[in-house]
Parts: C-alpha cells; sequence; structure tokens
C-alpha cells in the first residue's frame, strides 16, 4: 500500500462556531461581545475576548448557538454539530450582523481611503481573508465588480461578503 493511499484526501468540515466567529472578527477588526446568564465569575467579558477561549460553556452569543457551539454539558465530540442548517446559511448570506462587522472593517475602510490599483485591493483583499493571492479570473472579476457598481464602498462591501460564504473561508480543508 502505498502512503498517497493512505494519506490522499482530507475530508472538508465546516469550522467550529468559535473558530468561524473568531476568524470574522480577525479579518474585519471587529469584536464580540460575550456575557454570561450566570453572574459569578464571568458576568461581563472584557472586549476583545476571542469565542475560542471563552472560559465557561454559559457564555454565549447568538451566534455560537446559530452555528452548533455545544453547551459543553458531556464533554464529547459528538455533542457538537457541524452540519449547516438553512438558518446558518441565511445569517451568512443577508444578516445585519455580519453586514456590520464588514462595514466597520478596518480593511475596508483603508481600501477606500487608499487610492489603489484594483489588481493591489483584489491582492489585500484575497490575502486578508482568504490567506493567498487572487487568480487572474479572480482579478478580473474583482475588476468588473468594482466598475459595474454605482459606489466603490457598496462594490467592496459585496466582494467581502462573498469571500465569507465561500467554502474555502468556512472550512478547513
Amino acid at each position: 500500500m502505498h502512503a498517497i493511499e493512505l494519506f490522499g484526501t482530507y475530508p472538508i468540515r465546516r469550522l467550529d462556531a468559535e473558530v468561524l466567529i473568531d476568524a470574522i472578527c480577525a479579518v474585519t477588526g471587529t469584536t464580540e461581545e460575550y456575557s454570561s446568564a450566570i453572574p459569578e465569575p464571568f458576568t461581563f467579558l472584557p472586549d476583545g475576548t476571542r469565542a475560542i477561549s471563552l472560559p465557561d460553556g454559559s457564555i454565549s452569543s447568538s451566534f455560537l448557538e446559530l452555528f452548533g457551539r455545544p453547551a459543553r454539558d458531556a464533554g464529547l465530540e459528538s455533542e457538537r454539530n457541524l452540519n449547516p442548517s438553512g438558518a446558518q446559511r441565511l445569517h451568512f448570506l443577508n444578516s445585519s450582523h455580519i453586514r456590520a462587522k464588514i462595514e466597520q472593517s478596518r480593511i475596508l475602510r483603508k481600501s477606500l481611503r487608499s487610492a489603489d490599483a484594483p489588481n493591489r485591493l483584489a491582492t489585500d483583499l484575497y490575502t486578508t481573508i482568504l490567506s493567498r493571492p487572487p487568480t487572474e479570473a479572480e482579478k478580473a472579476l474583482f475588476r468588473d465588480n468594482l466598475t459595474a457598481s454605482t459606489t466603490r464602498k457598496e462594490a467592496l462591501i459585496d466582494i467581502t461578503w462573498a469571500m465569507f460564504n465561500t467554502t474555502e473561508f468556512l472550512c478547513r480543508h
């Protein structure tokens, strides 16, 4: 048996809820607010607290609940639900939560202030969001979207939103 037969594939899995919201916050430069229903000891957490480091299962947010973060009752991997749902897809396609994060994004503000060429903007966005440079076809599509849109801001919001909805952003692969 060859090594390629044993290690030739890796199943694509959606990111855990905590990792996903932390990735969105890291890319946009925004933060989430978390609080606990239980008053002691973690009622309020400081700004910038990452979801992956939440110390208690009672600390949550609507995003974490929607995307399958378990209550940590059993401590088993099977407690987590990684199957995508219609509500999750809708949240990523048209929620005010995601739109606000994109509009508050430091990347978007920087891109709107700069007079960079479309290829440079495309490279900046792809590198920041997907951790890779864009292909020539993606650069052409980026340029087309910038010129077809009424405002540069709306074009960049739409492009960023589209990149957030890619399997490349939402999944481990």
